[in-house]
């Protein structure tokens, strides 16, 4: 794959987990990186970033689901590095919301208004920068196999999911013209922070036989897809969907 050497990179949601593993990996490959997340974590990964080298601007306490915190994050961005080149919409809030009739308005807001109303907003933001620009920029939505299809007791998230691809498309037609790519990456079972004791425990053996290759993923392998596609190999790439999950959307199990 073609380096990142002098690209600038916007990573939501990069303190930790998938996120972190993204900011790095792009890092690694050469782009400098403005760390975005809601609380301090976003600092902890920039210094990893700057102690191996590489460029990074930490944006913490910045909720992507709010207007105002998205336009701050995004002008502090540019006045820092003059322009953005790769959007890696990530921030998300995960796990389940109970069963569909429990849901309160209230947390489906929130999971709604982070998981899908945050990529638009920081998308929307990014994208009229690129296009004033003239930067043939690349915007990456972190989507999941909930995007395609639903488990139980999660109908927000699973309809932010949905949403996030659907959202990938339109904005891939809608951008086109401009020479901004727009992709989604679908990311299976992967083990972060929150689901490790879990994936290893209980989940183990019913994770093994669920996903075809027999193990859960790692925020690393979901990273290196993301290099892929904002690279300048990936150019002629918009509006698909690449799921990283060990073949589990393609496996077909009554079990």
């Amino acid at each position: 794959m073609s380096g990142l050497a002098n690209k600038i990179a916007l990573v939501t949601g990069a303190g930790r987990g998938i996120g972190r593993a993204i900011a790095l990996r792009l890092a690694q490959d050469g782009a400098s990186v403005a760390v975005l997340d809601q609380d301090a974590s976003s600092a902890a990964v920039a210094g990893e970033i700057e102690a191996m080298r590489g460029t990074a601007l930490a944006l913490p306490g910045t909720d992507v689901s709010q207007f105002e915190q998205v336009s701050r994050a995004i002008t502090i961005t540019l006045d820092h590095f003059g322009r953005i080149d790769i959007l890696v919409n990530n921030a998300s809030i995960a796990g389940g919301n109970g069963d569909f009739l429990d849901i309160s308005l209230e947390l489906w807001q929130r999971i709604v208004g982070v998981n899908l109303t945050g990529m638009f907003l920081c998308g929307q933001a990014v994208a009229r920068h690129m296009r004033a620009a003239g930067v043939r920029g690349r915007i990456i939505n972190i989507g999941s196999i909930n995007s395609f299809g639903a488990e139980r007791g999660a109908a927000a998230y699973v309809t932010a999911k949905h949403g996030t691809l659907g959202l990938t498309r339109a904005m891939a037609v809608d951008l086109a013209p401009h020479g901004i790519t727009v992709n989604c990456i679908a990311p299976g079972p992967i083990t972060v922070e929150r689901n490790a004791e879990l994936f290893a425990g209980p989940l183990r053996e019913p994770l093994a036989r669920r996903v075809p290759l027999g193990h859960t993923g790692t925020p690393d392998q979901v990273a290196t897809a993301v290099a892929f596609l904002a690279c300048d190999d990936a150019s002629f790439i918009t509006g698909a969907a690449l799921a990283v999950d060990g073949g589990t959307l393609a496996y077909l199990n009554f079990e």
